[in-house]
């Protein structure tokens, strides 16, 4: 499975300009902006559904676009009004690039289950699964980051 397949599928995206744009958010997830965030959701959702005989055009797809305008709404509003929350955005703008109902449908509920509406394809599992695991992963080497600082700028006992 090579990134060049992968990005085979995801080639205009990459060149468009807003999905560019998405490198100017830092730190998204912990340690990367949100391009990195949503290249990495979207390069481990196509290999996943590529082990599992899905349409892995579909989940790269998805996976690069399921962020694609999470600056624009803020993580407090989940609590408070799921359904208005980032996806909300990123499925209207994916829509109007023409994404096939399948891309839709995995951004639509890779929020799930902030989004109440459960993924029902093989592809949007992938795609909530990869932006999940993502997190975590990002989550643990940020706080072994922190720890490993922490430990850095302890005095040293002399003995």
């Amino acid at each position: 499975m090579r990134i060049r397949e992968f990005e085979l599928y995801v080639r205009d995206l990459l060149d468009h300009p807003e999905i560019q744009r998405l490198r100017q958010a830092e730190r998204h997830h912990f340690r990367r902006n949100r391009f990195e965030h949503s290249y990495a959701v979207a390069k481990l959702a196509w290999r996943m559904t590529k082990v599992l005989q899905g349409n892995a055009y579909v989940a790269a797809r998805a996976g690069l676009l399921h962020d694609w305008y999470h600056d624009h709404d803020p993580h407090f509003r989940k609590w408070f009004r799921p359904d208005t929350h980032h996806f909300r955005k990123s499925v209207a703008a994916a829509t109007a690039y023409g994404e096939h109902d399948q891309v839709i449908h995995a951004i639509r509920t890779h929020y799930w289950p902030y989004g109440r509406m459960i993924p029902r394809t093989r592809e949007a599992w992938m795609v909530w699964m990869a932006d999940n695991l993502i997190w975590v992963v990002d989550g643990w080497q940020s706080l072994k980051q922190v720890a490993q600082e922490a430990l850095n700028r302890r005095p040293q006992i002399k003995a």
